[in-house]
């Protein structure tokens, strides 16, 4: 069982990212039945956002029909308000901080994600952090 970070579930979807390959072979190997991966409606927004007005993705068609195609493969998993306590807290990012406690509050016990907040602060709470870009 994974929660997927926003930046992980953009450089899958994003083709001409250098980390495409070991994003998206996460969902792959989801589509296989080797994994479970979870997401939350926050990280769908966030990765959307960055593939949007970051990457300079167009048409927004393209990002929405891989989301929908990935979102086909990865379980939605409600966000957990506590995220706000956990940011605040840590004096973390808001998403950061929504991540960690939505890993915890679902029993989820591994964070994917390359994001050195995550790293550093989920393991405070009992959550291990994978960063497929250092495999």
């Amino acid at each position: 069982m994974r929660l997927l970070d926003a930046d992980v579930f953009s450089y899958a979807l994003y083709d001409a990212s250098p980390y495409n390959q070991p994003c998206r072979g996460l969902i792959e190997r989801a589509a296989h039945g080797e994994l479970e991966l979870y997401i939350t409606h926050t990280t769908i927004l966030e990765a959307y956002n960055v593939l949007y007005w970051s990457y300079r993705v167009r048409p927004r068609q393209a990002i929405l029909r891989k989301m929908i195609v990935a979102l086909g493969i990865i379980s939605l998993v409600p966000p957990s308000i506590k995220g706000i306590d956990v940011a605040l807290e840590n004096n973390i990012p808001l998403g950061d901080g929504i991540l960690i406690a939505t890993a915890r509050e679902n029993k989820i016990p591994v964070i994917v994600s390359n994001d050195e907040h995550i790293g550093r602060i989920a393991p405070r709470y009992g959550i291990i952090v994978e960063n497929p870009l250092k495999a």
